[in-house]
């Protein structure tokens, strides 16, 4: 009702005629050397002329309230100047040219004061002095008011803040001409905005405003701020207690600010020192919860050039192509030694010291060959062809000797191709990933929305390592803040965020050992919710499937089943390795085929032979609502669109078990209401019929597993004897998911627990 009625102009006028001449009447109130405070004439410097009419009927009053004091002969003589030129010259000005021109008006209206009521140039300096002030804080005003209305915010640069604190003291000395026997209005507000700058900007800001307030005090009484020199040291105290909680960081405010009052002065009236306190705790407990970063904007250091950072990448990147081609080419020139054949070995080593070689292998050559055959198959029987031969007893030995030398020389060289293989797959790895780092950091890196995120990040006096915004190719927003920071004020950062870039931003954080990722995306258009379940098999303990679900940084969502070799503690141990690493490697930015390739390599050089397991992916692009299967050995998924389901299987191996990784890969693209179901081999897929039955019933996810998971005897003879694990997804687009943070899914445990949420 207020707001309407505020939009007619018969109520607007009179509420803004009332607003300049109270604002006149109480800026006209404080001195600054002997001369009231100009900052009336500050602000009629920014205002209409019917406003500023207003503000000098306002000094007026307080003029002849106050008993018509020399003091306010400048500040009238300045309002009158003001209302003059501002009759003639009403347009819209640009911040420095209101303050210029305010300034030469004051100038002006300086020199006609000391003209007519001090007979010579008694106060003219101190008159110039007011007047380059009062211009000042006119540019302050003026540019907070253009900055509120187009940006919602006050920026503060280097030579803005010397302007605020300009303005600010001349406020504070206005303020404190309106002193009561019990209080002192300056007093109360210099010390609520000084604890609400500790509290909220750390004891820097606690500072400067405790120093600004303490001064401005001064500027109008020494003996009104005598009680406040120690504000700024009990400030900075104060700013480094900030994250203590409110009902004891007042107290210890008010204890420190009573003692340094009482040090400095032992004469001043301390009750009226301690009703100003307990009126300033009061406001700032009403005014704490206001986040005032929001309406402030501070300077933004220079970001690092991204350029050079995408050179180094590219620079990086060719390095590893080189390395890897190079590589390649001396392996193929590199020719393998191919094991000497035992028999030819036994006939060098022994025939040829026996005395009978030259006439036996010439006669008998071929007997002598099919016969050292024989012994390579039957080692314990020597043939009857071999009756002449004098060393016919030692053969075997010396056979079975050159037969293991072989079998060694022959795995030797197994292994050494398979390291090869995999030392190139690595080096293609990393060039496929510092390749496609750069290539996303040069077409979407947003150099002006990254610098509004470094502004954020202090205004929220959050520190980072690095942050940068980018555009996915859908248009979509997406950012990254890498931070050390443990109380790091994410869901402030991503509100504020959000409004600056004018759309919804979800939110998650990945967590390394000495610093954490945090990842922004604006809500994409197509979205999944997933309920997620294991069970583990009645003979073991632990189960051996694991299963996930998790965005990337770019909101596309990842479902993810293991199943490892067997059952308990050895399966699970692999499964484990699967997709623990398949989510850092994703989180990395690294494509699934990739990682699925550098997880295959990683379980081969495991000791255990058996050491196998399963890898079922389902990725939902969120732009595009393509989903990708990318099976590894695992059991069947299913896919169901309008009531139809259809089979996603593969006859790919398991990770772990042949040198080089070829998973399946099957791309869908879904529509709203679509299902997907991943399952570990412990659901028989003689329940596949049951589960069609079951989609028409269309029942929520958790239920759906539950179903499924207790008609599984059934389907098993009566007694399931494999751990089983599903995981449930329902697509939704258009995305309609409110602002809050997703849910990062993951399970591996041996308990029917289910896991449930949505991913936007």
């Amino acid at each position: 009702m207020l707001k309407k009625l505020l939009h007619y102009e018969w109520i607007q006028v009179p509420l803004g005629c009332i607003l300049s001449a109270g604002s006149g009447y109480l800026l006209s109130m404080g001195t600054v050397s002997g001369i009231v405070s100009p900052l009336a004439a500050a602000l009629a410097g920014i205002c209409s002329p019917l406003a500023v009419f207003c503000i000098l009927l306002g000094s007026l009053f307080a003029y002849c309230v106050q008993g018509a004091p020399q003091e306010m002969q400048f500040l009238l003589t300045s309002l009158i100047a003001l209302l003059c030129v501002r009759i003639f010259f009403y347009e819209r000005q640009k911040p420095w040219s209101a303050g210029i021109f305010t300034t030469i008006t004051c100038i002006g209206a300086g020199i006609i004061a000391d003209l007519l009521f001090q007979n010579g140039a008694g106060k003219l300096p101190l008159y110039i002095l007011e007047s380059f002030m009062t211009g000042i804080a006119t540019f302050f005003l003026a540019d907070a008011v253009q900055n509120l209305k187009e940006n919602h915010v006050i920026t503060l640069g280097a030579g803005k803040s010397f302007t605020y604190a300009i303005c600010y003291l001349l406020c504070i000395t206005a303020l404190c001409g309106i002193d009561f026997e019990f209080c002192n209005s300056g007093r109360i507000i210099g010390m609520t905005v000084t604890l609400l700058a500790a509290r909220q900007f750390k004891q820097s800001a606690g500072t400067l405003c405790g120093a600004l307030s303490a001064c401005g005090i001064v500027l109008c009484d020494v003996s009104l701020g005598t009680p406040l020199l120690f504000l700024p040291v009990t400030a900075m105290l104060a700013g480094f207690l900030c994250k203590i909680p409110n009902a004891f960081y007042i107290p210890v405010f008010f204890l420190m600010q009573i003692f340094s009052s009482a040090v400095l002065d032992s004469s001043i009236g301390m009750i009226k020192i301690l009703a100003e306190l307990i009126i300033s705790c009061t406001l700032y407990a009403v005014f704490c919860h206001v986040e005032f970063r929001h309406f402030l904007s501070f300077p933004v250091p220079a970001p690092a050039n991204q350029k050079q950072v995408i050179q180094q990448e590219i620079f990086l990147s060719q390095a590893f192509q080189e390395l890897r081609e190079e590589s390649a080419t001396i392996m193929r020139h590199l020719t393998l030694t191919n094991p000497p054949d035992p028999v030819q070995q036994v006939k060098n080593s022994l025939c040829r010291e026996c005395q009978y070689f030259d006439t036996c292998w010439k006669q008998n050559q071929k007997q002598i060959q099919q016969a050292f055959q024989q012994i390579l198959h039957s080692p314990s029987v020597i043939p009857e062809t071999l009756e002449f031969c004098p060393e016919r007893k030692h053969i075997p030995d010396k056979l079975s000797v050159y037969i293991q030398r072989r079998t060694v020389r022959q795995m030797q060289n197994i292994t050494l191709l398979q390291n090869r293989e995999m030392m190139l797959q690595y080096l293609q790895l990393l060039e496929n990933l510092t390749s496609d780092s750069a290539r996303r950091r040069a077409a979407k890196i947003c150099d002006t929305e990254t610098a509004m995120l470094r502004n954020i990040l202090l205004r929220c006096a959050a520190s980072s390592e690095g942050c940068f915004v980018y555009q996915l190719r859908s248009g979509r927003y997406a950012a990254e803040i890498y931070s050390t920071q443990e109380d790091f004020p994410l869901a402030t950062i991503q509100e504020l965020l959000s409004r600056q870039l004018d759309t919804e931003l979800k939110s998650f954080a990945i967590n390394q050992k000495q610093i954490t990722r945090y990842c922004f995306y604006a809500l994409p258009a197509y979205s999944m919710e997933y309920a997620l379940q294991s069970q583990n098999a009645p003979a073991y303990e632990r189960c051996g499937d694991h299963a996930e679900a998790f965005p990337d940084s770019a909101g596309n969502q990842y479902l993810v089943i293991s199943d490892g070799m067997g059952s308990g503690s050895s399966a699970s141990l692999a499964s484990r390795i699967a997709v623990k690493t398949f989510r850092n490697l994703i989180s990395c930015e690294m494509p699934a085929d990739s990682a699925i390739r550098l997880i295959n390599a990683l379980l081969m050089t495991e000791t255990n032979t058996e050491n196998f397991a399963t890898l079922d992916v389902a990725v939902l692009n969120a732009d595009t609502g393509e989903l990708t299967f990318y099976k590894s050995g695992s059991a069947a998924a299913l896919f169901i669109h309008e009531q139809k389901l259809q089979q996603i299987s593969s006859r790919s191996f398991p990770l772990g078990m042949m040198p080089e990784a070829s998973p399946s890969r099957t791309t869908l693209h879904v529509q709203s209401g679509d299902r997907i179901l991943l399952l570990s081999d412990g659901i028989n897929e003689a329940e596949f019929p049951y589960i069609r039955q079951l989609i028409s019933q269309n029942p929520e996810p958790e239920n759906f597993i539950q179903e499924i998971f207790e008609q599984a005897p059934v389907f098993h003879g009566g007694t399931v004897r494999d751990d089983m694990t599903v995981i449930s997804a329902k697509i939704h687009c258009p995305s309609a998911v409110s602002l809050r943070k997703p849910v990062s899914a993951k399970h591996s445990a041996s308990s029917d627990a289910v896991l449930q949420g949505k991913f936007s």
